[in-house]
């Protein structure tokens, strides 16, 4: 079976001449199947670009940040650790947390607060909780760092900024206070792959014969 694409019969006198009729061409199923074909494989091709072009654009942006907090960290090591302490205390961190953030017991903020000395890597660590909350109220207008990184990602699931921060994965808390139209599932997904089934909730909400919502078990009937 063939598929006519243009005139196939000429009127008397019409006067075509050979040339216009060599332009007559007849296009098969097969001709249109290997042109979607292409058009399918083109498709592919750009789609593959694309992707890949978002990948190594964020991979590129994190770079950027990643050297930007080794940068404002190198800068902000070279303060006491009591006077970085006093910085966080006045962003409105809990000692609680920023000991938790420190790798550190309470009582040995304490001490660090009195003036004794923190090893290297302590130093450095308290150093770069600053330089961090530095950058994000600078780059991402944020200005309570500390109450930001309190708020849940998602309802009924109890990971913070601060438990990015624990780890820390500061690629993540970058791209949720870039706020870029950013999923706060895929974040989750690629904090805590087995988040869903860990938190799940064995309470719904549903609506009685009364017409008002109430609450139950997801197995009650």
């Amino acid at each position: 079976m063939t598929i006519t694409v243009g005139p196939t019969d000429t009127p008397t006198g019409a006067g075509v001449g050979l040339s216009e009729q060599a332009q007559t061409r007849t296009r098969t199923f097969a001709d249109l199947v290997e042109e979607t074909g292409h058009l399918k494989n083109r498709t592919r091709v750009l789609v593959e670009d694309s992707t890949q072009l978002h990948q190594d654009s964020a991979r590129l942006y994190d770079e950027t940040l990643e050297q930007l907090l080794r940068t404002a960290t190198g800068d902000r090591v070279k303060e006491s650790v009591e006077k970085l302490l006093s910085h966080l205390s006045q962003l409105g961190f809990a000692w609680r947390d920023v000991a938790r953030l420190a790798g550190v017991s309470v009582p040995a903020l304490r001490k660090w607060r009195t003036g004794e000395r923190a090893t290297g890597d302590n130093h450095r660590r308290v150093a770069e909780l600053v330089a961090f909350c530095d950058i994000v109220r600078q780059q991402y207008l944020i200005d309570e760092v500390a109450s930001w990184l309190e708020v849940p990602l998602m309802p009924h699931v109890p990971v913070t900024g601060l438990d990015f921060l624990a780890v820390p994965r500061f690629d993540l808390l970058f791209r949720w206070a870039s706020d870029l139209q950013v999923d706060p599932e895929e974040l989750l997904d690629d904090f805590r792959p087995d988040w869903r089934s860990e938190y799940s909730s064995s309470i719904e909400v549903f609506v009685a014969s009364d017409g008002q919502r109430g609450l139950r078990f997801k197995d009650a009937t």
